[in-house]
């Protein structure tokens, strides 16, 4: 089975360092940009995507997770990739704005990594199959 690739785009270290921790241990790639910026370089790098999982806010620019989940969208080989968005913030509203963004699916922080795995697992299959 090939190795299946997240690219997580989050400016928390911590959060970063877990998540990797915990996929990676699960045989996962796990890719990081701590902003869209950064994000955007590694999708034009020709690496492989399986999913996306993106911070709402992230510091240091304007660009939100919502923008990069258009900018993903807009790219052919992503049109149709998961995309998880995740945020600590208003909870409903951010989950109907991801949503009509492009997202996936909506998880609120904090969140379970073994939930998250659940996720990402269900959503890459399903992705798999179209």
């Amino acid at each position: 089975m090939a190795k299946k690739t997240i690219l997580y785009v989050e400016d928390s270290s911590t959060l970063v360092n877990m998540v990797k921790y915990y996929f990676e241990s699960e045989g996962y790639t796990v890719l990081s940009a701590e902003n869209v910026d950064d994000a955007l370089k590694i999708l034009d790098d020709k690496t492989r995507i399986d999913l996306f999982l993106l911070d709402i806010v992230l510091r240091g620019t304007h660009k939100t997770g919502y923008n990069l989940v258009k900018e993903i969208r807009a790219r052919e080989k992503y049109k149709n990739a998961p995309v998880i968005i995740t945020s600590s913030r208003d909870a409903k509203r951010s989950e109907i704005t991801a949503l009509r963004a492009g997202a996936s699916m909506f998880i609120p922080k904090p969140f379970d990594l073994d939930e998250l795995y659940g996720h990402v697992e269900k959503l890459i299959t399903e992705s798999k199959r179209r």
